[in-house]
């Protein structure tokens, strides 16, 4: 879990303003739309509720619409940083646009700077479009001169020595930073943590597109056969790639049906879920250190329940399961009936005060965190880098107050999908000074071309 606040209650549905929907329908729109929302003061709580909540309000757009939308919205999030430092060479002081202005030249810039798919002449035409409706054609004009002197640049743009600033050299960690559109807090962190080496390949990995991936539910009949055809379902000349013992990942594109039916109708039968790669990793190298399936599973930190239903599926007996948002936990019933698995207890609860006194089981503890492993999926995390100090406090304490509700003998099996030795193996050496005994620890590999990053330790209670 990514979002370290605590919701007890239902957020309201954030709404895009009267004046940007002035602007003409498009993909481009949509995402500048979703993007502004953001920014908003009571802004949703993640990238991809602001987005659903503008395309909600589309229901005559198609799928391929939808489709490139997310492309805007995503892409320009994951390569704000670049597109900010392209936009302030071509803008003496942009920070005087009104923001929203300045969300479209954004996605825009985005478009024309990585979008190959759309021709730039087409993505600028509706950029100077919607900002002479919303703007008038003053700054339409404005918008017009940076687009195309965005053209001239050419490719300019791609070149790491653009990126470099005054009295820096190309290898210093500020512009590496800048070209590779992290945050520097987070790469000086990871150069630190892991090595440059490293600290590169994850920050590529970051800047790109996530691999979608799904489980084939291995207790439904046909269950190899459905995997072999997923396997076999190339797209763009790109081949599917097994994901850990049921799972399928599609880096050229997730195929629009099988022989069976398309992968939405194959989910609703329960045959297939949709779950990332780096989490099936994660809990079927768990199960194999044998600590989920011996006695009773508490998910104390469960989320929507991937994690409690795969662990179900693999033959644990999942006795509890609770989470601080009833927006999560509300779709459990759904989603265990979908697979055919018997609903667990669910109770709505934060980690630092169980419900419970004692737990005769193992707990499974997938905290909240800074989400730096997930970076490609939630690129809005970039923008929160100041959150990062808080977490590790938070998760000594969930962790700690789980582990007090434990029989000796028994697990904490803590996860995270972050890459922060902060978070990560400094909260387990904390927690061996609390009576927990390390018995493993297990991070996905960072050199994976594609695999979010995700860290777990097995903490026996001595």
């Amino acid at each position: 879990m990514s979002d370290g606040a605590v919701f007890l209650r239902e957020r309201k549905t954030a709404t895009v303003s009267g004046k940007l929907r002035k602007a003409p329908p498009s993909a481009l729109i949509w995402a500048w739309q979703a993007l502004s929302l953001l920014d908003a003061a009571s802004a949703p709580s993640s990238a991809q509720e602001a987005l659903e909540s503008v395309l909600a309000e589309l229901p005559e757009a198609d799928r391929r619409d939808r489709n490139l939308s997310a492309e805007y919205f995503y892409g320009a999030l994951r390569q704000e940083i670049r597109l900010e430092w392209i936009l302030g060479r071509l803008l003496p002081q942009p920070e005087k646009l009104p923001r929203p202005l300045r969300r479209l030249l954004l996605t825009a810039a985005y478009g024309m700077v990585f979008l190959e798919r759309v021709p730039a002449y087409a993505v600028l035409s509706l950029a100077v479009d919607a900002a002479r409706r919303v703007y008038g054609p003053g700054l339409g004009k404005l918008v017009n001169g940076v687009l195309r002197s965005l053209q001239r640049l050419g490719n300019a743009v791609q070149e790491e020595a653009f990126y470099v600033k005054q009295g820096e050299t190309a290898d210093s960690p500020a512009a590496r930073a800048r070209f590779l559109s992290l945050p520097l807090e987070i790469y000086a962190l990871w150069r630190h943590a892991y090595g440059e080496e490293t600290a590169e390949a994850l920050a590529r990995r970051s800047g790109a597109r996530p691999v979608p991936a799904f489980r084939v539910h291995a207790g439904r009949a046909q269950a190899e056969e459905l995997r072999k055809e997923l396997l076999a379902a190339a797209r763009n000349e790109r081949q599917p790639l097994a994901a850990g013992a049921w799972g399928v990942a599609f880096p050229g594109g997730v195929p629009g049906s099988v022989r069976d039916g398309t992968l939405a109708e194959l989910m609703e039968q329960g045959r297939l879920s949709s779950q990332s790669a780096g989490s099936q990793w994660m809990m079927e190298s768990l199960w194999r250190a044998g600590r989920l399936g011996d006695f009773p599973l508490w998910d104390a930190c469960s989320g929507y329940g991937g994690k409690a239903a795969l662990a179900a599926e693999q033959g644990a007996s999942v006795g509890l399961c609770t989470d601080v948002s009833w927006q999560r936990l509300r779709r459990f019933p759904q989603h265990f009936q979908r697979l055919q698995l018997p609903v667990p207890p669910l109770a709505l609860a934060d980690g630092r005060r169980p419900p419970l006194r004692l737990w005769e089981g193992n707990i499974l503890a997938d905290v909240p965190c800074s989400g730096l492993g997930v970076l490609a999926r939630r690129p809005d995390i970039r923008r929160h880098v100041a959150r990062m100090a808080a977490f590790p406090q938070l998760q000594y304490d969930i962790a700690l107050a789980l582990s007090r509700r434990l029989l000796p003998g028994r697990c904490l099996v803590y996860v995270t999908c972050t890459l922060n030795p902060e978070e990560n193996e400094n909260v387990t050496r904390r927690l061996e000074a609390e009576g927990l005994r390390c018995l493993e620890q297990m991070q996905t590999p960072h050199d994976h071309p594609f695999m979010e990053g995700m860290f777990g330790a097995v903490l026996q209670k001595i």
